[in-house]
């Protein structure tokens, strides 16, 4: 929640361990044993406290915005309710209501004052470099978060209180140190596997099968050979790219532009130079004249206690040289010449230039194009508001996009068909202006309804969009699916044989003939995979397929699913090291205690939650989320 944000480290960890295995744990197990119909506008009631509709939607929609952010793109409320987002928001505000009436069954309170020091020693609400409480970035915090000053005390003082209940369990529940060993060697153990991969090469190449065996096929799959519903969407895109090409560019333009970036269009003439500065500018006039009758400029530097660096600037561009007149005179010199005195900013210098690598210009009719295409793009960037309200007004006059789009001279797209994952009838991904969210915004609208306008990221224009017509989802004929149940059959058929030949090899193996033989016999290698961990993948075993070769007896065989579908894996386990003691003594022994702090608080919620009574009105939920209406 926004709250949970802004507050970051404010609660105790009990508290915060608390509430997200509570959290992960109502997922799992659910709360619909106490879910039934009453009021009208109470989600839920726990003893006293009724959860209402409004405060439980206005939770739902601060997550539901938070994980659009997280996702980078929108989700959709029937993508929420997919997650459980919307029973794991009701859930933690049960558990919250929970601990609220417990504690005021307690009689626990915390002052204003309490509260207050809570926020002020909160180094979240400091901004940053600051030593201490900032009220003005603490607003700032509250403001950009749309969150009140007194509702976030009020939820503060809350949650001072739940800690105050959740902390009188104390922490540091002592754990046996005979559980201790016991996960020690469990997560420590590890295996050596000698194995034989079965892939479809081992298997060959299977006969084409008879067309009665794919008609039966067909007949008991047909359920995944349908077509899916198709909807046909009409888009108007509004971006700057789809302006400019009414948008003009004359040469003079062109050419001005080209002038005033030349530097775009070429590498920039370079030249190594030097310069001694002189505080006295006779002692520049002097210096010169020496050079003028045969010393050389290293010396004169040298004769003034200065090496190459105090004199060097580099290989550099005009723009680079920070005194103007410097610049000036340094790129007026031949190769190897030195300037008069020139009065620059730090004094009087003399500038010797040694190397010059000219520069190159890409001539403007070489570039004339991509400047044109530019500048049109950047006249369509800057008409794209104006365009965009003539788009809005059209619309609220009742217009319809093709309307709209013929009247504006924009471009209409018509997508014949679409399919929620974005594909069209062949299988092929349809490219759409605003691409999910135009599909999934037509599939949650019906053909006449008008939809909210996108606006595409970075300045990138908006997008319209209509659902024309539907095009529900059928079953398909024999003959329309057969390429497809061609290839569902040979997959099927591919995966038994692979599973019937890795069988036959483990009863070989299991037989008594070593697994190097049963590979040999078969034509295929023995390999080796070591060390394998629990729930780490390695070679052709995946993390759940490892749990396979830790299910054998030292010596052991048997089968697992390779890494690759429809791979199978028939192994024998070699060696099992089981470790005598572990450096991560410490560290399990932790979380075991948190893991037992935490079933004696669920314990504890469920035997308070039976006491006081927990109700969920089922009709006002799914009102509240969109998912039914009131009858």
């Amino acid at each position: 929640m926004v709250l949970q944000t802004l507050r970051k480290g404010a609660s105790g960890w009990i508290a915060k361990f608390f509430l997200v295995v509570l959290t992960l744990s109502f997922v799992v197990w659910g709360i619909a044993d106490v879910f039934r119909g009453f009021g009208t506008t109470t989600v839920a009631s726990v003893g006293g406290t009724d959860i209402s509709a409004d405060a439980f939607r206005r939770q739902y929609l601060d997550q539901l915005q938070q994980l659009t952010r997280r996702a980078g793109r929108a989700i959709t409320p029937e993508q929420a309710r997919a997650f459980g987002l919307d029973r794991q928001i009701l859930n933690q505000m049960i558990a919250d209501a929970t601990l609220d009436e417990q504690a005021a069954r307690l009689g626990l309170a915390v002052s204003d004052s309490q509260v207050a020091k809570e926020i002020a020693d909160n180094p979240a609400f400091r901004a940053p470099g600051a030593p201490a409480f900032d009220p003005a970035y603490f607003q700032q915090l509250l403001r950009s978060n749309g969150i009140t000053e007194q509702r976030f005390v009020d939820a503060e003082k809350k949650r001072l209180v739940r800690d105050q209940v959740l902390q009188s369990f104390g922490t540091g529940l002592a754990v046996p140190q005979v559980l201790i060993n016991a996960v020690n060697r469990f997560e420590g153990e590890t295996r050596s596997a000698s194995y034989i991969l079965v892939t479809p090469a081992a298997v060959g190449t299977l006969p084409a099968p008879a067309e009665d065996a794919l008609r039966s096929y067909f007949d008991a799959h047909k359920i995944s050979f349908r077509a899916p519903e198709y909807r046909k969407i009409a888009v108007l895109a509004l971006t700057p790219d789809a302006l400019a090409a009414a948008e003009t560019v004359t040469d003079e333009e062109a050419k001005a532009f080209y002038e005033r970036n030349l530097s775009r269009f070429g590498t920039p003439e370079q030249r190594e130079v030097k310069q001694i500065v002189f505080t006295d500018p006779a002692e520049a006039r002097a210096a010169y004249d020496k050079i003028k009758a045969g010393t050389s400029f290293a010396d004169v530097a040298a004769a003034r206690g200065l090496t190459a660096k105090d004199t060097d600037l580099g290989l550099v561009a005009r723009e680079a040289i920070l005194d103007p007149k410097i610049a000036e005179a340094a790129f007026a010199l031949a190769a190897d010449a030195v300037s008069e005195p020139v009065e620059g900013r730090f004094g009087t210098a003399l500038v010797e230039v040694t190397k010059i690598d000219a520069g190159s210009q890409q001539p403007f009719e070489v570039v004339k194009d991509v400047i044109v295409t530019n500048l049109k793009v950047d006249k369509a960037r800057r008409a794209l508001l104006d365009k965009h309200d003539q788009v809005e007004d059209e619309r609220a006059s009742g217009a319809t996009l093709a309307e709209t789009a013929q009247k504006l001279g924009l471009k209409l797209q018509t997508v014949d068909a679409v399919d929620r994952s974005g594909r069209d009838p062949q299988g092929n991904a349809v490219t759409i202006p605003g691409g999910t969210e135009v599909v999934a915004g037509a599939f949650a609208t019906q053909p006449g309804v008008e939809t909210d306008t996108i606006q595409l990221p970075q300045n990138g224009g908006f997008v319209w969009y209509e659902t024309v017509s539907i095009t529900p989802a059928r079953d398909r004929t024999f003959e329309e699916a057969k390429e497809a149940v061609t290839a569902r059959w040979t997959e099927a058929e591919t995966d038994k044989a692979i599973e019937v030949k890795a069988q036959e090899l483990l009863k070989q193996a299991e037989g008594g003939k070593p697994l190097a033989e049963v590979a040999g016999s078969a034509g295929l290698p023995i390999q080796v995979a070591e060390p394998l961990r629990r729930g780490r993948a390695e070679g052709p075993f995946t993390t759940e397929s490892i749990t396979s070769v830790f299910d054998v007896k030292d010596g052991g065989f048997g089968v697992a699913i390779g890494a690759t579908e429809p791979d199978r894996v028939v192994f024998q386990v070699t060696r099992v090291l089981v470790p005598q003691s572990s450096p991560d003594t410490a560290r399990v022994a932790a979380e075991l205690s948190r893991q037992l702090e935490n079933d004696v608080l669920m314990q504890y919620l469920d035997a308070i939650q039976k006491e006081i009574g927990v109700k969920v009105n089922d009709r006002v939920f799914a009102q509240a989320v969109g998912a039914g209406s009131a009858n």
